[in-house]
């Protein structure tokens, strides 16, 4: 083909081969690699725009980020795995626990949406007294789920839950009996405390935040459960940052839980993320 000389005559010796080629049953042209696989989950893409947005929160803001999301059965994590205290998000497995002992639900209102410290006691007072350990009962909450933790059993907000399990307890919050009244009140935070995940349409999401005095770094925590178009993604976050003061973390929430949300959104679209879509045994 580069002698242009040829001209005609190889040509026409191409032309009878293709037809000599095409003279039985019709070719169908080979579709490329990548298009034979577009209708299969592909984990690696998700993953990739996870791990984009944890760098470029942590860059941004300087500070130790991670994030994870589960669906059906799959849960995807990047960054940092959220090992230390999970400070005011372990209220809300306390408070289903409480409720299934018959709590007030006045007392989940301002543990939830207020985020109240001596609510929440109370709450965890009625679980110890009705079960004879909040510890374990709260553990075997969270482990019926597919969840774990390290309950704290002197001071909760020190226990310690990873946010690839926080992600998946979340996840199932929809299909708790007694989580109802927690799953609907998660909507109707108090508006100061309308941050990150809990400023998103379609996110129901409890914060935890606290310092640590001896390494003075601030953690703001965050996990809940996304629904989009009726099906439902547990999601989660932490962002470590230096110094003692809440409004250095709050802006670098937004910022992640809003990338989260778009990461979500987009892999479901794309068939990437397969969310749940109904409970088992509802």
């Amino acid at each position: 083909m580069k002698n242009k000389r040829l001209g005609v005559s190889l040509l026409a010796a191409l032309t009878l081969l293709t037809v000599s080629a095409c003279s039985g049953e019709p070719e169908t042209e080979s579709a490329p690699a990548s298009s034979t696989t577009s209708s299969a989950p592909d984990q690696n893409l998700v993953r990739t725009r996870l791990d984009r947005a944890v760098d470029k929160t942590a860059k941004k803001y300087h500070a130790q980020v991670g994030v994870a999301i589960s669906a059906g059965d799959d849960t995807i994590a990047a960054g940092d795995k959220g090992e230390g205290p999970v400070w005011s998000t372990i209220k809300v497995p306390i408070a289903i626990a409480a409720l299934k002992d018959g709590a007030d639900k006045s007392l989940v209102d301002l543990a939830i949406k207020e985020s109240d410290n001596d609510a929440a006691y109370s709450l965890w007072s009625q679980v110890q007294w009705h079960e004879g350990s909040a510890e374990e009962a709260v553990g075997d909450l969270l482990d019926d789920y597919g969840s774990h933790a390290d309950i704290h059993d002197t001071a909760f907000g020190y226990s310690t839950w990873p946010l690839k399990d926080q992600a998946v307890f979340g996840a199932q919050l929809p299909c708790i009996e007694e989580a109802d009244y927690v799953h609907n009140v998660l909507k109707d935070i108090v508006s100061w405390q309308k941050v990150g995940l809990s400023k998103e349409k379609q996110t129901r999401a409890k914060s935890g935040w606290g310092l640590d005095e001896e390494e003075d770094e601030y953690t703001y925590r965050q996990f809940g459960v996304h629904e989009v178009a009726g099906k439902r993604v547990g999601i989660a976050l932490s962002v470590v940052t230096d110094g003692e003061n809440y409004a250095e973390a709050e802006p670098a929430v937004d910022y992640l839980a809003h990338q989260l949300v778009d990461i979500v959104e987009a892999g479901v679209d794309e068939g990437n993320i397969e969310p749940a879509a109904q409970c088992e045994d509802r």
